[in-house]
This record gives structure tokens, C-alpha cells and sequence, in this order.
């Protein structure tokens, strides 16, 4: 693992929980690019992937595919996402590959207090978008 920012901020995470009590657990993955997988408690389908380097900590979380999206209700959802991005707190949409997203960024030299209310929020967010983006989801088979 090559990463030490990283390491430092899993280990001190481990030792946290959020201000609600809520439990972190936390594996890491070695690859191309070492990242952290965090997983709320009793929120485990959205896990949030951290990254950390000199310029920033970022926390990314997977919201749904685009095979997932109703192709006649696209439009319609970039435009509620571009709606939605100013008035969620530390949180925006973006899209990787095929993956729509939400993510977080903050300073290396955050605080673990601060790193945790960021985790809290965007966990909360990314309840708040699937709720609020599943009317342009395809419906369940």
C-alpha cells in the first residue's frame, strides 16, 4: 500500500463512528489506485470509495447505471441533477463511465471531524437523490 495519507485516515476513521453513533466499517483495496471502501451502517448498498492525495481527500459514491435510467426520462434527470447540485450540502452529481455518481471533496489537511461530518452528509445526500431521481429510473422487472 502506497498510499500513507490514506492508511492515516482509514486508522483514524476505524477509531470513529458518525455524530449519530452509526458504526463505519471499512477494507481497503490495493490496485492502480489504493482506495478506501467505507460502508455505513444500515446503508451498505451505497458504500462511499476514498481516495486521498496531496491535493484533496475525495469520497465518491455510486448512485445507478445508465442502463438504469428511463431514455425517454434522461433529459429530464440531467436537468433535475444540475437542479439539485447547489442545494445539496458538500455533495454534487457527476458521472463516470456509465456509473452516475455523487461526491465530496475536501482538503488533505481536513480534520477527522471534518471527514467524518463529509462521509455523514454524503451518505444522507445519496439517500435523498435515489429517493428524489428514482421517477426517472427504469421500473423494477
Amino acid at each position: 500500500m502506497n498510499n500513507v495519507k490514506l492508511e492515516q485516515l482509514v486508522k483514524d476513521l476505524s477509531e470513529n463512528q458518525l455524530s449519530d453513533e452509526t458504526q463505519l466499517s471499512i477494507e481497503m483495496f490495493d490496485g492502480e489506485n489504493t482506495v478506501a471502501c467505507i460502508k455505513v451502517e444500515d446503508r451498505e448498498e451505497f458504500p462511499i470509495y476514498m481516495t486521498a492525495d496531496e491535493g484533496q481527500v475525495l469520497c465518491i459514491t455510486y448512485l445507478f447505471a445508465e442502463d438504469e435510467v428511463d431514455p425517454a426520462k434522461r433529459a429530464e434527470l440531467a436537468e433535475a441533477m444540475l437542479l439539485m447540485n447547489v442545494m445539496i450540502p458538500l455533495s454534487a452529481f457527476s458521472k463516470i463511465g456509465n456509473q452516475y455518481i455523487m461526491f465530496g471533496a475536501l482538503s488533505p489537511r481536513a480534520s477527522i471531524d471534518e471527514l467524518l461530518h463529509e462521509i455523514e452528509l454524503l451518505s444522507d445526500n445519496v439517500l435523498e437523490a435515489i429517493a428524489t431521481m428514482s421517477d426517472y429510473l427504469k421500473e423494477a422487472a
